[in-house]
């Protein structure tokens, strides 16, 4: 019998296998998919990570202790997996997106600069940035290598232990005495805990949340600079428009083009979503428009289009917490598209609450009971 198995390998799943088997716990990983799939929401070349989180002070803690356990994966591994490029929110003066950001600031004392319409312009000619819009930057934000990462945190968790089988699917999974059984296509495997790190198929293996859960293609691409204008000295941002649009842009890294992306793309929301389909050229137009109208030097040939799934909770909150009804279950994620740069605290996390730690931060506004 395992200690704890832990049910989907993307990067929180990663995350908490190495933080419990680094912890001395004897675990086993399960992934229905191949190692490196591209049919979850942590797969690609980068993600963003911002010091400054305009979603709101609650996710302070949690975001702090992530910038300390990057750092120390860094130490570790020899490896640079966050880039400072610094980074923006943009959006017209006075938006609720700004006024959480500075006020996130403030409060935990992280450096930042507010600057206008004028002083944006003057500092990154690159961007169209029109009157009336203002930003705050903050020099600490910027890019996560999240491919190599999350190789990174795998192998970690093999080299303290821990088996991690892939193309092999969960069938279901039940509370038998003092164990928990699970069954796959190979057999049942027994553990005294069990993390739900499923994503998009969280609902499958927790049926009581399902209705809670909303799967939503995401569509991102990479696209080459349609002028010779050096655009990798350019900060990460995202920029809020009015209507509910909100676009995230990554700068060129290691070679590639520049990243663009629209939060909640063209709304394909619902159970079909997890099975997704290709990318096609009506996904590329939306994303250009974005470029055209806010970096237009980046919109030039197309490198690469890229889907993977969003999982989104009625509130946008994360899940993170013990299961109300087994409290030797854990249910990580679905962290509704913007939860990838939390990625090594909340495997952390994870690995604290299945163990009887104490969490290193506050996780009461994560827990699941208040979708129930």
């Amino acid at each position: 019998m395992r200690d704890v198995i832990v049910i989907g390998l993307g990067a929180m799943g990663s995350a908490a296998a190495w933080q419990l088997a680094r912890r001395g716990a004897d675990v086993l990983g399960l992934e229905q998919f191949a190692e490196g799939h591209g049919k979850g929401s942590s797969h690609g070349r980068t993600r963003v990570i911002r010091r400054i989180y305009s979603e709101g002070p609650v996710y302070m803690p949690l975001l702090s202790r992530a910038y300390a356990l990057w750092d120390a994966m860094a130490a570790e591994s020899g490896e640079t997996f966050l880039v400072r490029t610094g980074g923006l929110d943009i959006a017209p003066e006075g938006a609720p997106s700004l006024t959480n950001a500075i006020a996130c600031a403030e409060a935990e004392e992280i450096a930042h600069d507010v600057l206008d319409a004028d002083s944006l312009r003057a500092r990154w000619p690159e961007l169209r940035v029109p009157d009336g819009f203002a930003a705050v930057h903050a020099p600490d934000s910027g890019q996560l290598r999240s491919d190599a990462a999350n190789r990174w945190m795998r192998k970690a968790a093999r080299a303290a232990g821990a088996e991690l089988r892939f193309d092999t699917p969960v069938l279901g999974w039940r509370r038998t005495g003092d164990r928990i059984a699970v069954e796959t296509p190979t057999g049942t495997e027994t553990t005294k805990r069990l993390v739900i790190a499923a994503g998009a198929w969280a609902g499958t293996l927790l049926p009581e949340i399902d209705s809670a859960l909303i799967v939503e293609r995401q569509v991102v691409g990479w696209f080459a600079p349609s002028t010779g204008v050096d655009l990798a000295r350019l900060p990460v941002f995202q920029v809020e428009p009015p209507g509910g649009r909100r676009y995230y842009v990554l700068p060129p890294l290691d070679g590639s083009g520049t990243k663009i992306g629209l939060y909640g793309h063209r709304g394909e929301r619902g159970p079909d979503m997890c099975e997704g389909r290709a990318p096609d050229a009506e996904d590329e137009a939306l994303l250009r428009s974005g470029l055209a109208e806010w970096l237009p030097a980046a919109n030039g040939g197309l490198e690469t289009l890229q889907e993977c799934r969003f999982t989104r909770t009625s509130d946008d909150r994360f899940i993170i917490g013990n299961w109300p009804e087994d409290e030797a279950v854990t249910l990580l994620s679905p962290c509704s598209g913007h939860g990838y740069k939390f990625a090594p605290a909340i495997g952390e996390a994870a690995a604290q609450l299945t163990l009887g730690e104490t969490p290193a931060v506050d996780l009461s506004p994560f827990a699941v009971t208040r979708l129930r």
